[in-house]
């Protein structure tokens, strides 16, 4: 016979090591908790240490950049209000600005230092208003500013927003550095890159790749998109100029013009010699042709003479995007046949004009 087994001593032994292990996890679980409530607590105290530091600082009209302040310093030093007033200009940027203390001191900011249109209430708000709302983003900035008598210069500024006893912006000062030799040397340098160097229009390279660009962009959200290639003729006295500089100075002018009548968005390029390529995006192919006679007539009416004995015709070829098949080369390729479709017609048209007056 078997004899029946008597478990519980295992299974009490058992209980037992468990309560211990618990017991064990439990009071490690304590300590580490007691641990953390500690560390949370000290650093509740250096954040409580820290706050009440940046509300001294937000009240301590002081600032930090008045440790260079100094009159004598090469630097910009300016403050203003919520107002847009000057309260404040140094020497140095009463000297730089060509504007003496009353002439500066209590004055809107805009229409003085800053040219008056980059107020723009209508359209966005201005750095000012942005500093003070935004302090943290524009710490920094650079800015095209002016002088008394008109001259532009681009400057680096350094911004703190100064904050009054009831922890509300009350005015910003700024430092500021005359960086106009390197944004003239930036500027050259991007010209050279992406600009023809005769017109200022896009080189045909950096046309391409924002036309392919924007095409995309008119696919992706289903838009109208057009491009114009446009053709400058010019007819000049050939007893009075014979050099390659007068043409160049022709185009010059012309892209000019056709700059001041294009919208923002729209992209102008070189592409050929006298051939200038225009993408019109948001345009259907009806308001693309109006724009293209237009601009033909202001060109055409342009006066370019200036007592020389020349004239400036301009011929176009157009071209809208039909489906999302088609790439930038073939909507390029397709004013150009526009253009050249063009040119024959009116070349036919002037032989038969002849031919029928000789009769």
């Amino acid at each position: 016979m078997t004899g029946n087994i008597d478990y519980s001593p295992l299974f009490h032994g058992l209980f037992f090591m468990t309560t211990i292990l618990f017991i064990s996890f439990s009071g490690s679980l304590i300590f580490r908790i007691s641990k953390l409530m500690k560390k949370n607590q000290k650093l509740r105290e250096i954040i409580g240490e820290k706050e009440k530091e940046i509300a001294q600082i937000k009240t301590n009209t002081s600032f930090d950049l008045q440790a260079i302040a100094n009159e004598r310093a090469r630097s910009i030093l300016i403050s203003v209000n919520k107002d847009y007033k000057i309260t404040y200009a140094n020497e140095y940027a009463l000297e730089l600005f060509k504007f003496s203390k009353e002439e500066l001191i209590g004055k809107n900011i805009f229409g003085t230092i800053y040219q008056e249109h980059d107020f723009q209430p209508d359209l966005e708000e201005n750095i000012i208003t942005r500093i003070f709302k935004n302090p943290n983003l524009y710490m920094e900035h650079e800015s095209e500013n002016i002088k008394k008598d008109g001259e532009k210069i681009w400057i680096s500024w350094t911004n703190r927003v100064i904050y009054n006893e009831n922890n509300e912006p009350q005015e910003i000062k700024s430092v500021g550095f005359d960086i106009s030799k390197r944004k003239k040397l930036e500027n050259d340098l991007y010209s050279i890159t992406f600009n023809d160097a005769t017109t200022t229009a896009l080189n045909r390279q950096t046309f391409m790749e924002l036309a392919v660009k924007e095409l995309k962009r008119s696919n992706l959200y289903n838009r109208q998109l057009s491009i114009l290639v446009l053709k400058l003729n010019c007819f000049e006295n050939p007893n009075e100029y014979k050099n390659e500089e007068f043409t160049d100075s022709v185009l010059k002018q012309v892209i000019e013009l056709s700059k001041k009548i294009i919208r923002e968005c729209d992209i102008i390029g070189r592409i050929s010699d006298v051939e200038f390529a225009i993408l019109l995006p948001e345009t259907s192919f009806e308001k693309a042709q109006f724009f293209g006679e237009q601009l033909k007539l202001k060109i055409e009416e342009q006066n370019l003479k200036e007592g020389f004995s020349f004239f400036v015709t301009a011929n176009f070829g157009l071209a809208s995007k039909e489906n999302k098949n088609e790439n930038i080369d073939t909507l390029l390729q397709k004013a150009i046949d526009s253009l050249i479709l063009f040119e024959k017609k009116h070349i036919t048209h002037k032989t038969i004009k002849k031919k029928g007056a000789k009769k």
